[in-house]
């Protein structure tokens, strides 16, 4: 087996947006595993959990290749009343658990986790192009970009449509180009559709048809299995 390790969604990093929705709490057992998504193509078995995508190869079930999205995951600190440190800890491990969809399309893996992109070979795992879906930074007053708690983004409502992903967060649409990760256009969504930024989420995204998405499946069919730990 090949341990890829390799930091994808490394410009998430420098903005840690995720921290705040913990509320200042860390699991003291750490990640706790989130949801895992996966999806079977005639190229190999794929789950995603944690930021950790594995390939394993069926009949017989083979474990094949390993991608840490993220890079590997952070030992808790030994001291919890170090708060810098307990805060860097929980931005890492909340960055692993954002909510995520996996799709399919020919031979790439079309992965959003949180406010990462990633399009993954399905032969080789290799990353082939990746996108930062958060929105721009408002100006201050004095011009210069400011940064602000932020609502992390649920998973999102999404359509495939050949070689655009579009993708509804809590707050706009945007179109995705998934061949180079390039954002083609993005719009606020009308306000009567926007999630209120301060309660609490009372569901995920509907399709136009009133139905939530589901968490995992390819272009035409997107019921694919998903496990729970």
């Amino acid at each position: 087996m090949r341990n890829v390790t390799m930091i994808v969604f490394a410009i998430l990093a420098a903005t840690a947006v995720f921290a705040q929705g913990m509320g200042g709490r860390v699991p003291m057992g750490g990640d706790d595993g989130g949801d895992t998504l996966m999806l079977q193509t005639n190229k190999g078995l794929f789950a995603l959990r944690s930021g950790v995508l594995a390939k394993y190869t069926v009949n017989p079930l083979k474990q094949a290749e390993v991608l840490q999205l993220f890079g590997p995951a952070p030992e808790m600190p030994p001291d919890a009343t170090d708060r810098t440190a307990m805060q860097k800890y929980a931005t890492e491990m909340q960055r692993r658990r954002a909510p995520a969809i996996m799709l399919s399309q020919d031979n790439a893996l079309l992965l959003i986790v949180g406010d990462g992109f990633a399009r993954i070979n399905q032969d080789t795992l290799e990353v082939e192009a990746v996108a930062d879906l958060r929105p721009a930074a408002p100006a201050g007053g004095d011009g210069t970009a400011t940064t602000g708690a932020r609502r992390p983004e649920p998973a999102p409502g999404y359509l495939l449509d050949k070689h655009t992903l579009y993708l509804v967060r809590n707050t706009e649409i945007l179109a995705l180009s998934i061949t180079d990760g390039k954002i083609l256009s993005r719009l606020p969504l009308p306000k009567e559709m926007q999630r209120a930024q301060g309660g609490p989420f009372t569901g995920g995204a509907r399709g136009a048809d009133g139905e939530r998405p589901p968490r995992g499946g390819d272009a035409d069919n997107r019921s694919a299995p998903r496990a729970d730990r």
